[in-house]
């Protein structure tokens, strides 16, 4: 999931610019917060 997310935040930007580590890291939070808002029952 976490690679996937990075990939499109790259995608989304032409993959020009950016950091692929940064990337990461914002899909990394991103997935967490999914994960955490599936298992309180908010989805």
């Amino acid at each position: 999931m976490i690679s996937e997310a990075a990939y499109f935040m790259a995608e989304k930007r032409g993959f020009t610019g950016g950091n692929p580590c940064d990337d990461w890291t914002q899909a990394e939070a991103q997935v967490d917060a999914l994960i955490k808002q599936r298992a309180a029952g908010k989805m």
